[in-house]
């Protein structure tokens, strides 16, 4: 239990090929601007490469999620979120698993919450066993709301 990553499966082999459509789009752009006197129509090119490369490289890797257990703490990855948050054990106040949120609800700051309605049924079930092994490991009080998928 130290480690799960949540990958979305699906959505990339759509994404790959946006990706590579936006690429061999903004090549193609690049080529057919070396005509033009305007600068916006050789710099365009140039960010439309660059969206495909964000679109190949799953967002530079903010887009992906992760939790890790560490020494009396817990890392969260989420999407979209530049930096993990590490919450210290003694910190946390309950862990809450709802339909479609996961709420930590920490001692003296704000609760994180963690919006799980993108995910798969079976990768929400993942999210919902982690944590309801990791408060069981670390005596940390789970609500878990008749909704919930377990």
């Amino acid at each position: 239990m130290e480690h799960l990553e949540i990958k979305s499966g699906p959505f990339k082999v759509i994404r790959t090929s946006i990706a590579i459509l936006n690429i061999a789009a903004g090549v193609v752009a690049f080529f057919a601007s070396l005509e033009s006197d305007k600068i916006i129509v050789r710099i365009a090119p140039v960010f439309i490469v660059f969206f495909g490369i964000y679109l190949l490289t799953n967002g530079f890797g903010l887009e992906r999620c992760w939790f890790r257990t560490g020494d009396n703490c817990i890392i969260i990855k989420w999407i979209n979120r530049i930096a993990p948050v590490q919450i210290h054990d003694s910190r946390i106040f309950k862990i809450s698993l709802e339909r479609t949120t996961v709420m930590i609800y920490r001692k003296g700051d704000k609760p994180l919450k963690l919006d799980i309605s993108f995910l798969e049924k079976e990768q929400k079930t993942d999210v919902y066993q982690f944590l309801i092994d990791y408060s069981r490991q670390r005596n940390i009080t789970l609500e878990k709301h008749s909704s919930t998928l377990l």
